[in-house]
């Protein structure tokens, strides 16, 4: 059985993992995992969109135990079902010779300016993440110094780090080539999340869900914590 919302069956929900369904570094609590589990074992697939890689989301989604999960890593640009390696399927977005030229003059300045700055290893964007705030403040200056140099990328500021993402590549992009893949249309899905770069998934999402959102209005609701979120989708299950 899928839950519905206004008539329309929800069939994929798919969590921020960061600040949203697990504090940053940390496990998803055991009562939050035994409401994932509940929505999974009622029909619903549940899925990881996340900044981080898909290799690290598949190793943190083992741990959980869900049966079938789905995961779109780097801020929608990598997009996998399953966890195996190598999963069932898998791609890769695409993107411009122009943020191509961009992601390398950007590693080289980070690198230039700061030599043992530690970097996500990514297949697609750069994400280093400085060690102090005065780092944080060293690359927004350059950032701001070189702004005509920076063609065809989107940065997101988080609180441990930088996301430099090829124009076109979003959580939205990746939502939509997921949604494809499983068969799964937008307004039978779910979305959580916390902050700006969960923006365009919400916009995807026929239904999304804030979690202590600083602007709660763009969710269609905001909850102060992941239970409360877990909580309402199963309401939504139960009730139909």
């Amino acid at each position: 059985m899928a839950c519905k919302r206004a008539g329309i069956m929800i069939r994929l929900a798919v969590f921020d993992l960061d600040g949203t369904l697990a504090e940053l570094g940390k496990a998803v609590k055991g009562s939050d995992l035994a409401k994932l589990k509940e929505i999974e074992d009622r029909g619903v697939t549940i899925a990881l969109c996340s900044g981080k890689p898909a290799y690290y989301l598949c190793g943190f989604l083992r741990q959980t135990g869900l049966k079938e999960p789905a995961i779109v890593g780097e801020n929608g640009s990598v997009i996998q079902k399953g966890i195996e390696l190598p999963p069932e399927k898998f791609i890769v977005q695409s993107y411009s010779k122009e943020a191509e030229r961009t992601i390398e003059f950007l590693r080289y300045k980070l690198k230039e300016m700061l030599p043992d700055m530690w970097y996500q290893p990514n297949l697609v964007g750069l994400t280093p993440f400085p060690k102090n705030e005065e780092q944080f403040e060293m690359i927004r200056k350059m950032l701001e110094e070189n702004k005509d140099q920076i063609i065809d990328i989107d940065i997101y500021r988080h609180v441990d780090s930088y996301d430099f993402v090829p124009r076109g590549m979003s959580k939205y992009s990746g939502m939509k080539i997921l949604g494809e893949m499983l068969e799964i249309p937008a307004e039978e899905t779910v979305c959580v999340g916390d902050g700006v770069n969960d923006y365009p998934m919400f916009e995807y999402a026929g239904t999304s869900l804030g979690v202590s959102l600083q602007y709660p209005e763009k969710a269609d609701y905001n909850f102060p914590c992941i239970g409360d979120a877990l909580d309402h989708i199963l309401r939504e299950i139960k009730n139909q």
